[in-house]
């Protein structure tokens, strides 16, 4: 199966409820994320623009609720800042925000504890695979970021803001395979780099919940797979 972006045909396009629904959840991330003083350029407002297109592709193939879609989409990293400031998790502290957002205004009122779930449900790290379909389009789609061209200048941006290695081989002291619990503590180790997330949380294809996802998937781990072992044959002089 080929999954190109813009070859397929979208149905929301041409209603213009569902296309002003979709920009209104946009910008209500973009007000409430400028508000809660979001600055991680690994999950500002361009990757929820970038997740939104992804989720798109794939509900196209796989179906799912379109507006519990966006909702989750939009709203499923502004719990960030407060993870960062006050500690916590960021998918529990969006899913709570998220209802206190959507309550009362014209999205779906029926809809909103499906968003919550999806929110609940997106970290990789949190050892759940998401039970609804909406959940694992959101999940899908947010890990397809992490991948390729894209996913390396997240990983970076990452390691620039905790001053930490631009290689590094897996520590001697962890031992694969290694429960994703275990990585958000990993994460904070100054040996750390991107070619040890990559090797460790981005290793399998089969973490892709959906068919569409695991297409999609695939091109970039090829890609991003091929720069860290170039990376490694720099760093150990062999190129």
């Amino acid at each position: 199966m080929g999954v190109a972006l813009s070859s397929l045909y979208r149905p929301w396009r041409e209603n213009p409820k569902l296309s002003m629904l979709r920009n209104w959840l946009l910008e209500l991330a973009r007000v409430t994320m400028e508000r809660e003083g979001s600055e991680d350029a690994a999950h500002d407002y361009d990757h929820l623009v970038r997740v939104m297109a992804l989720a798109d592709t794939i509900q196209a193939h796989e179906g799912g609720d379109l507006p519990t879609i966006w909702a989750a989409v939009s709203l499923h990293d502004i719990g960030q800042a407060r993870e960062r400031r006050d500690g916590g998790d960021h998918a529990f502290i969006g899913a709570e925000l998220a209802a206190d957002l959507l309550t009362g205004t014209t999205f779906p009122q029926a809809a909103i504890p499906a968003v919550q779930q999806a929110i609940r449900e997106h970290r990789m790290t949190g050892g759940v695979i998401p039970r609804t379909l909406e959940g694992r389009i959101l999940y899908d789609a947010d890990k397809i970021d992490c991948l390729g061209a894209i996913g390396i200048g997240r990983l970076y941006c990452v390691t620039g803001r905790y001053n930490q290695k631009v290689y590094s081989p897996v520590p001697g002291d962890i031992v694969e395979p290694v429960d994703p619990l275990l990585i958000r503590q990993l994460r904070r180790r100054p040996d750390y780099s991107p070619s040890i997330e990559f090797q460790l949380l981005f290793g399998n294809l089969d973490r892709m919940t959906t068919r569409t996802g695991r297409e999609m998937a695939r091109e970039r781990f090829a890609f991003m797979e091929e720069f860290f072992s170039r990376l490694r044959k720099e760093v150990e002089g062999e190129l």
